[in-house]
Order: structure tokens, then sequence, then C-alpha cells
């Protein structure tokens, strides 16, 4: 083996790991040039358009959502391990970012924009916390049914928060529904011409995405709405626009004026944001990744969505997420690495320079639909069927997510989807996940007894396996489960096999001392199999062991049974 394949193979070293570009860059093939350059503006004729709209939905001016490209896209590009992953302002996550900082400040004071700005910061902080502490399992604890209750009704509500621009009238305060009902009382306010280029821009927009998907419908029609603006100066009939919008990059925009009581009342309220923008970005990086062959870390992406927040927060930009829509549009160009990332970053620059003020005419009507165009990417009424016949429980919360955000509000839904989620791990773990064994010569392995009617186990031995973590949750319902077995099956051994049990907390091990005492009364012995060391520590500290004995511990539940056998035949020559 020589030495040049040998190093080829080493592990990269920390620093590698941690930004990939330096991996991936100095080995980068002139042929994926045009390749990248053509993702780069395929995704940035996308982004733009979209990121003028999100900045209206997060309550900022219109050229904040530029910087949150600028700041997103060249962070992300450094320390993003999946090379064709788009990251950039999200719908969603402009749904939610608004009241979240609303309940710090209101959204129309001075602060608000500092407060917007703050909360991405904390989000690009935490997230790299994630990451550098391998934390990312914890989303794992966020039920899909809440999640997609969340965007489903998200979707809808970004369609009733746009209302009021298609039609030119005052936006009420408060959750969507009152949203809604304030646009039925003041639709006899409404401005012709508003409602008009409001519904034409719709239309064109919906009309794109069924006869022409590939093309940057958004980026069509807001240069549409610019033209029409323009020339038939739609501002002097009433149609609100965009204003001016600044020439020039944008300066370091640290966050100041904060104490640290407020900083940590952010970074309660930076985790919502992070429970939206989180699923989206691990689902779009894993997705890309099994397509392109790529191993996917899902701590270095968390460290590079991290990244991009902070990159974000730093130029005055607001939270999004890794995007589904940018990364399919990306991929369809023939993306290969992230200098497409970059190079939306550089034409984000030259828009700042050269292009800003083109938006100055742009009606906010327009930006509204745009908004209803990327909200209609959000409603999926076939995860909704689903789980309306695969699961009704799923469905219930599913449902009761998605109303409890469209009717009460944003931040409320979400903490009711928390804890809808931890009643449904607590009610899921709290059942008993016990399982009856029996020998199936066939297979010449212990398999379930209620799916294998012709296995079996020798009389008077009960076999168990308990499928699932033994702790203070299930404690309870596994003593119910196992005494109702013992019973029903006339035992007089139990072997407990323990090797799908993956933990045995303090809780569980003194329901395993009661539990050898209530047997031992009727006159069974318990004896356990499969019990790892962490387990057999833990039984031995508790006092269990002291109670079981060391003796009924066995490697194989064959071994426990032969051990059974010998003990009940030794009975009955005892008794004979």
């Amino acid at each position: 083996m020589n030495g040049g394949a040998a190093v080829a193979r080493q592990k990269p070293n920390v620093f590698v790991r941690a930004v990939p570009i330096v991996e991936w860059l100095p080995h980068y093939k002139g042929s994926w040039l045009p390749l990248d350059l053509l993702a780069g503006l395929s995704v940035w004729a996308l982004v733009v358009p979209q990121a003028l709209a999100y900045a209206a939905v997060v309550g900022v001016p219109a050229q904040y959502g530029l910087y949150t490209i600028l700041g997103a896209s060249a962070l992300y590009a450094v320390f993003a391990a999946t090379r064709q992953v788009v990251t950039g302002p999200s719908a969603s996550v402009a749904a939610v970012t608004a009241p979240v900082a609303a309940l710090y400040v209101a959204s129309t004071a001075p602060e608000y924009l500092q407060t917007v700005i703050a909360l991405t910061l904390c989000v690009g902080v935490i997230y790299v916390l994630l990451g550098v502490f391998r934390m990312g399992w914890i989303s794992n604890f966020l039920a899909k049914a809440v999640l997609e209750g969340f965007v489903f009704a998200v979707g809808f509500g970004l369609i009733v928060d746009q209302l009021p621009k298609i039609f030119g009238i005052p936006k009420a305060a408060g959750s969507y529904w009152d949203v809604l009902v304030g646009v039925v009382k003041d639709l006899g306010l409404t401005n012709a011409a508003t409602l008009t280029v409001g519904a034409v821009a719709v239309g064109l927009l919906l009309l794109l995405r069924f006869t022409a998907p590939k093309l940057p419908r958004a980026f069509i029609v807001v240069i549409l709405g610019i033209l029409a603006s323009s020339l038939l100066d739609l501002s002097t009939h009433g149609v609100d626009v965009v204003g001016e919008v600044p020439t020039g990059l944008p300066g370091v925009a640290l966050p100041t004026g904060f104490s640290i009581d407020q900083w940590l009342s952010m970074a309660v309220g930076a985790l919502a944001i992070i429970l939206v923008s989180y699923s989206e970005s691990i689902a779009n990086a894993t997705e890309s990744a099994a397509r392109h062959h790529q191993e996917f870390a899902p701590d270095q992406e968390l460290t590079a969505q991290g990244a991009a927040w902070v990159g974000s927060s730093l130029v005055g930009g607001f939270p999004g997420c890794g995007s589904l829509s940018k990364t399919a549009v990306s991929e369809s160009a023939g993306q290969k690495t992230q200098l497409a990332g970059l190079t939306v970053a550089g034409l984000t620059v030259l828009t700042l320079l050269l292009l800003a003020p083109m938006f100055t005419n742009l009606p906010q009507a327009v930006l509204g639909a745009v908004v209803i165009d990327a909200a209609l990417g959000l409603i999926h009424f076939k995860v909704a069927g689903r789980f309306f016949t695969a699961s009704r429980i799923n469905f219930l919360v599913f449902t009761a997510t998605a109303v409890g955000l469209f009717f009460v509000g944003v931040v409320a839904g979400i903490v009711f989807g928390v804890l809808l989620s931890l009643v449904l791990l607590i009610s899921r773990a709290s059942k008993s996940p016990l399982r009856r064994m029996a020998y199936d010569p066939a297979e010449q392995a212990y398999v379930e007894a209620d799916t294998h009617p012709d296995a079996t186990t020798p009389r008077g031995v009960l076999v168990v396996e308990m499928n699932g973590p033994l702790f203070f949750a299930d404690a309870a319902p596994f003593r119910a489960h196992l005494l109702d077995l013992v019973s029903g099956n006339d035992a007089t051994t139990v072997v407990l096999d323990l090797e799908a049990t993956p933990v045995v907390d303090l809780d569980g091990a003194d329901m395993l001392t009661k539990i050898h005492g209530e047997l031992a009364d009727r006159g069974v012995r318990i004896l356990l199999v499969h019990a790892d060391a962490a387990e057999l520590d833990m039984l031995r500290r508790a006092g269990t062991m002291d109670a079981v004995g060391e003796e009924s511990v066995f490697e194989t539940v064959r071994a426990a049974v032969v051990a059974a056998r010998g003990a009940e035949r030794g009975k009955q020559g005892n008794g004979g």
C-alpha cells in the first residue's frame, strides 16, 4: 500500500471536519463551475423576491431580507458538510419569528428590529451549541404529527395573514383567526386598485406554478409588478409600495442594550423558532445527502445552521432554515458544491449595490401574493389523510396542533404542540412493552408466542421479553402486566429477557425487587437474561441483586430455561 493512498483514507482532522470548505475547495473541479454558477443564479432569482416578502412577514424593512440572504448563504457555504443544501429565509420560520419577537416588544416599537436581530443571534448560538455537544437527538421528542400540524396551520395562516395586503385594508392584531375576522369586517374598505394588483399577482403565480413550475415565478411576477407600478403610477391610486430600499452593504449589526435576563429570556423564545427551523433543515439535509450518496453528519449540519444564523444576525438579518424548495431548484440546475451558495451571496451583494432602488415601486400586494404562493407549498392534504387512515390518535394530535395554532396563536400553538408530544411520549412509554416468548423448533429460536401458535415453553416456565426501557414511567404497568401473565400461565419460574431493554433506572430496579418479593410469596422464581454491565451495576447498587441472587442471572434464554426445568424436576423428585 502506498503512502498517498493511506493518507487519502485517513479521517479529516478536527478543523477540516468543522470547516468542510477547507476539504472540498482545494479539490474543486473546473467542470463544476458552470453548474454551480447556474445553480447560484437560479436560487438567487427564487430567494430575492421571497426574502423581500418574508421580511414583511417578520415585520422588518425589505432590505433586511436581502441581508438575511447575504449572511446565511456565505456562512452556511463555509460550514456545511452537505454540498447541495440551500439555506435561506423561510415562510414558516418567518411566521414564527414575528410573534416570538412580539413577546418582548411591540412590533411598532423602535426596538423591534434590534429584538429580531438579537433573537436571530440566539438561534445561531443555540444551533452551534447543539452541534458542538452533539444534541441533535432532541428533535426526536417532537412528534411528527405535531410538526406536520404546525406546518399545515402555518400554511393556511400565512394566506390569511396576507389578505389585508391583497385587499388593501388594515390588518387586525391577534391570531390568524382574529386576522380573518378583521378581513371580513373591513371588506367594505377594500381598495379596488390594490385588490386588482393582488389578484392578478396571485393568478399569475398559480398559473406559472401549474404550467411552468421550473421558471422563477416569484421573480417574474415581482419584475412585472415593479413595471406595472412604475408605468401606471399605482401609488397614486392608493396601492401601497415597498418604498425606498437603501443602496449599499449592511454594516455589522451587533444587537446592544439588552440585559443578561433579557438575553436569557430571548434564548427561550429562540427555542420555539429552532423547533420549526430544525425539523425542515435536518429533513432537507438528510434527503439531499442520501440522494447524492454523501455521508450525513447531523451535528455538523447543526453547526452550519448555527453559523448561517449568526452570520445573518451580524448583518441585520432574521432566522430561516435549510429550504426544501430552494434545494430542489439548485439540484435541478446541477449544483455540485457550496460554491453555489457563495454565488448567491455574491449576487446578493450586487443586488444591494446596484439593484436595490428597483424595489422602491414594488407593490406590497405583490409581496403578499409571493407569500401566499409559498404558503401553498406548506399545505399537504395527503399528509392529513395519511394520519387519518393510519392512526386516529396521530390525526387528533395533528388536528389539535393545527387548530390551536390557527385560533389561539403561533407561540401558543408551539407550546401546545410540545405539551402534546410530551403527553404522547409519556402515554406510550407508560404502556408495558412486555412480550410472551416461546421456542419455535422450526426457527430454533425464541419468538413471540402470540404470533407463533406452534411455539412452546416447558410447563411452569414463563419467558417474557421487556421490549423497551424499564424506568419510572412504565415500572408500574410492567409489574401489573407481568403478574397478570404469571397468573394466566400458571408459571412457577419467570425468565425475564432484558436484551431489548436499553436502560433500567432506579425506579425500574426497585420495581423488580418488589416483583421478586411478590412472586416469591407465590412460590415463583424470577431469572434474568441478557442484563448488560450497566443494568447489572444499577441492580446491584439498588439492592435488587441481593434479593434476586447472582445465581439467577443467565447469558441466554435457553440456559435460563434449562435451569428452570432442572429446578422443576428437582422439586418433583423431592416430592416423590
